[in-house]
Formats: C-alpha cells, sequence, structure tokens
C-alpha cells in the first residue's frame, strides 16, 4: 500500500537530483566565467605590449632617421664651408642664398672676425638695405640674408646677436664682418678682429 513517507521519499530524491543539476549548472558557467576572463585579460596584455613595441619601434625609426639627416647635413656643412673659405674668393664676389642655416643648426661655426665701421655707414650692402654702423648687423658669405646669428667672442665670452644683410669678409681668413655697435658689444674695438663662434639664433 502506497504511503506518504514513500512520496515525500521520492520528492527528496528528485529535489536532490535537481540541487545536483543546479550545482553542475552553476560551476560550469563560473568556468565559463573564468575562461572569458582569462581570454579579457590576455586580449588585454596583447594590445598593451603590441602599443609598447609599436612605439619603441617608431622612436627608434624615428632616431635613426634624425642621425642620418644629420650626418647628411654634416657632409652638406662641410663642403659648403669647403667652398667659400678658400683662399680664391675675390673681392666683391657674392654666394647664393640656396646654402642654407641649416648647417649651422647642427653645430657652432668657428672663425675669425671682424667688423666695419665709418668708411661704410649709410652705403648699400648687398641686400640692398644701407649699411648703419649702429646697427646690429653682420656680412656672411652664403648664409640668407635675415639670419639671425649670436656671436660669442671666445676671448672674454662676450655675446651679441646679429642679424645678415650683407656678403664678406672676402679676406679668405675671416668668416664674418661685424657692425661697428656689435663689434663694441663683442669688445673687439682695440683689437680689430677676434675668434668667434657663431650658431644661430632662435
Amino acid at each position: 500500500m502506497w504511503k506518504v513517507s514513500d512520496s515525500l521519499r521520492i520528492e527528496s530524491i528528485f529535489l536532490r537530483m535537481r540541487s545536483d543539476s543546479l550545482k553542475r549548472q552553476v560551476a560550469a558557467l563560473k568556468a565559463r566565467a573564468k575562461r572569458v576572463e582569462d581570454s579579457i585579460a590576455a586580449a588585454v596584455n596583447l594590445q598593451e605590449n603590441g602599443a609598447e613595441n609599436e612605439a619603441e619601434n617608431e622612436a627608434e625609426n624615428l632616431q635613426e632617421n634624425e642621425a642620418e639627416n644629420a650626418e647628411r647635413m654634416k657632409g652638406h656643412a662641410g663642403a659648403a664651408a669647403a667652398a667659400v673659405r678658400k683662399p680664391t674668393v675675390k673681392k666683391g664676389a657674392t654666394y647664393s642664398d640656396s646654402v642654407t642655416a641649416d648647417i649651422i643648426a647642427i653645430e657652432a661655426d668657428t672663425g675669425v672676425a671682424s667688423y666695419y665701421a665709418e668708411k661704410f655707414h649709410g652705403k648699400p650692402t648687398s641686400s640692398g638695405e644701407k649699411y648703419n654702423m649702429h646697427d646690429l648687423t653682420c656680412a656672411h658669405r652664403w648664409l640668407p640674408y635675415g639670419t639671425k646669428l649670436r656671436v660669442i667672442n671666445l676671448a672674454n665670452q662676450r655675446e651679441v646677436i646679429v642679424r645678415v644683410n650683407d656678403r664678406g669678409p672676402f679676406h679668405h681668413s675671416r668668416m664674418i664682418d661685424v657692425s661697428k655697435q656689435a663689434a663694441k658689444e663683442l669688445d673687439m674695438i682695440r683689437t680689430g678682429t677676434t675668434r668667434v663662434s657663431i650658431q644661430l639664433a632662435h
């Protein structure tokens, strides 16, 4: 004869089976969630590493390109400087502005500076301006007109910023002619010439 206890026992068995099934489902879902988390973490790490590697590669390529450009520019600088410093430079000769100030943007140039004053005051320069000995200007054989240069007197470290508006000097042993006012700033009036360093003034 069927008893209530039998019904309860069977219902208990079904409940345990249901509970075990739910536990297995929960465990499977947790495992799946863990796999998804691991996949996401791996993807993030891969993306970060890829970005770092890409940035490193770009930096290395940029550095290599800059080094190559610097080497090419130095070679260009040497050839141009040799061309305009030959003793065969004739008085009154001028040079093209096509050789740009990029040459001394790499490193300072050194040589002898002289100055010109009253004798040339008011006379036209190669650029068409009238020479004014009271302005801070200079003559250079090949730098473009308007180029601003920082001139440093290596004997006393005094410096001045001048603007190129003329061609010269045509004495092959000299590199730059500065105005009388610039010569005063450099404290070279008494000596007439001095050894200087020139570089682009920004």
